[in-house]
């Protein structure tokens, strides 16, 4: 871990270790690089990684960063980062208890399934064939948790294979949970330590990340979620794996800032990142329209127009 906040005070150079534009584990100050336009304080020095990285120019490495922000030669920045590393690296947590192997629960997808899923505008035979998706009937139990009328969602791995899985409530009873999680300690990954459809797009260059499994069935293949705009650190590196990263999060003003907060984490790790938007109108009842409301044929112009 490097302590960049004590070597830059030894330095007499302006800082930031909280605030607008300070992702986690940053320390941040205004870009030297020779020709930024940064005027606040958008460069950020990662303690874990060691890196350096700006949001408005991409920046450079951490020691050429430091010396044209300290004055010296890259050798002489090289050596400051030295002393102020300490312990190699960040202290490892206590690995969670995980199961050593997993089963999910659900078989095919019955008429209530497909009724449902037609009723959301989405394909059941394509999300069995594409996703593997799977149905619960009534009364359906697994590890001691009720999966009754679930659609079981397969949670992957980057390489394909099932670590977790959702069981999304096609009822619509509110005293049901809408998404039902099974136990941390059955499953082999936490399905918040994964992006869902990451197997899908992990030879691709670019990525479009959406909030939730139905945004990111509804864009297809090189669309991944996030399993909501809350994100953990181990999602933020899965997504720094693509070299072009677009947040295209639903348009309501939390969701923008959430986008907008984690692209700027993403982008620390190396990867360019842009936050797309779209005001797709409203529904009938006023609410506004999100990806999961879009028609084929406004899907097919969004796909397009983001590259995928």
């Amino acid at each position: 871990m490097i302590d960049f906040a004590a070597l830059l005070d030894s330095l007499r150079i302006p800082y930031w270790t909280a605030g607008k534009n300070v992702a986690k584990d940053c320390v941040n100050i205004q870009c030297p690089c020779p020709g930024c336009t940064d005027h606040s304080n958008h460069g950020g020095f990662n303690t874990i990684t060691g890196s350096y990285r700006c949001w408005k120019c991409h920046g450079t490495s951490a020691p050429q960063a430091l010396a044209w922000a300290a004055h010296v030669s890259v050798p002489e920045a090289k050596q400051l980062i030295r002393r102020f590393t300490y312990g190699g690296a960040a202290p490892v947590a206590k690995p969670e208890k995980r199961a050593s192997s997993l089963v999910i629960p659900g078989g095919e997808l019955h008429e209530m399934h497909r009724q449902y899923l037609l009723k959301r505008g989405l394909d059941p035979d394509y999300l069995v064939r594409y996703y593997g998706i799977k149905g619960t009937m009534l009364g359906a139990r697994w590890e001691g948790k009720d999966f009754s009328l679930r659609i079981i969602i397969p949670v992957k791995d980057p390489s394909g294979r099932i670590v977790s899985f959702q069981g999304r409530d096609i009822t619509g009873d509110d005293s049901r949970n809408r998404y039902e999680a099974p136990p941390k300690d059955k499953v082999l990954a936490n399905y918040k330590h994964m992006v869902y459809g990451a197997d899908l797009a992990w030879n691709k260059n670019s990525v479009v990340v959406v909030e939730g499994v139905f945004d990111a069935w509804k864009l297809g293949p090189g669309a991944v979620c996030t399993f909501g705009t809350g994100m953990t650190k181990e999602q933020l590196l899965m997504l720094s794996h693509w070299k072009n990263v677009i947040f295209f999060f639903d348009p309501e003003s939390d969701a923008q800032q959430h986008a907008s907060e984690y692209a700027r984490d993403v982008a620390v790790y190396g990867s360019n990142v842009e936050v797309a938007y779209e005001d797709f109108g409203t529904l009938p009842n006023g609410d506004k329209r999100d990806i999961g409301d879009l028609a084929p044929h406004e899907v097919t112009r969004i796909r397009n127009e983001l590259g995928m």
